[in-house]
């Protein structure tokens, strides 16, 4: 009889013990389902954005809402917002319907130079060293001044050189050029003086050139170097100027020589400088 009254208790407890592992396990699939089922408010393309389109831009033409999405089929990285991806553009097209995730932007500079142009102003790049390039401490972003020299030896080389490919010039083209005061300017001594202020600098460029290398790293031609050996570095910093600028600066460099001075971090108030010669290198 005790025995029988034990059996019973146990077949009770092993009843209760499989009924709660079976509501248990009943709860946890519907809790896994209603959570896969379960809606989140995340950004999607409401039509198509093409690729480079800034995060502004986005933001403003209100290409992209909040639509409620079932968990389950929400893409990682997805996005609710894009407050933090200002400054950024599209790295890709976005289809129209698309979840909007982190790696559909990249910053400016990842895709092209072009994006970091101001508006009205062009890039060009000069060649700098360590002594032009401010001990290479320069960054993107910073702000400089160009300074210029030149000096009469580098004029008249350069007025030699174009004569001597020159062609004899009419009569009525020199009258031309004398009644619109284009005669030039004779430099009489040497002469430096700040060009440009507060140039913002772009990019910053280091390039290793090999001896009879002609072609640029990614096309056809076998570019491989020798291990071991060194090669000597072109570097470059590249400018956001005005043409007018541009012109001044490839000029420069052309017939002159450039120097480069870092600016503090909100730029240099411009002072109008009347240049240093021999005559006047010694005075305040």
């Amino acid at each position: 009889m005790r025995l029988r009254i034990i059996l019973l208790i146990v077949a009770i407890i092993i009843g209760v013990v499989a009924v709660v592992a079976v509501v248990s396990y009943i709860s946890s699939i519907r809790t896994s389902v209603e959570k896969e089922v379960e809606k989140v408010e995340v950004l999607v393309a409401d039509s198509n954005i093409p690729k480079e389109i800034p995060v502004e831009v986005i933001i403003s033409s209100e290409t992209v809402v909040l639509k409620a999405i079932p968990q389950k089929y929400l893409a990682n990285g997805v996005l609710t917002s894009l407050e933090d991806f200002k400054g950024f553009v599209t790295s890709a097209p976005i289809n129209k319907g698309e979840q909007i995730t982190t790696t559909k932007f990249v910053k400016p500079e990842q895709i092209g130079l072009s994006f970091t142009i101001p508006a009205d102003m062009v890039a060009v790049s000069i060649p700098i060293n360590e002594v032009i390039g401010v001990s290479y401490m320069l960054n993107v972003g910073d702000l400089v001044n160009v300074i210029a020299t030149f000096s009469p030896a580098q004029q008249k080389e350069e007025s030699e050189r174009q004569a001597a490919g020159k062609e004899e010039v009419l009569d009525q083209e020199v009258s031309e050029i004398d009644e619109e005061g284009l005669e030039g300017f004779v430099l009489d001594r040497e002469i430096t003086r700040t060009l440009l202020w507060n140039v913002e600098i772009l990019h910053i460029g280091i390039r290793m050139e090999a001896p009879g290398m002609e072609t640029m790293p990614g096309e056809d031609e076998d570019q491989s170097v020798d291990e071991g050996v060194d090669y000597p570095e072109i570097r470059t910093v590249t400018l956001a100027l005005t043409p007018e600028q541009a012109e001044k600066i490839v000029f420069s460099e052309e017939y002159g020589s450039v120097w480069l001075a870092l600016a503090p971090v909100d730029g240099i108030e411009r002072t109008d400088t009347s240049g240093r010669t021999y005559d006047n290198i010694f005075e305040e």
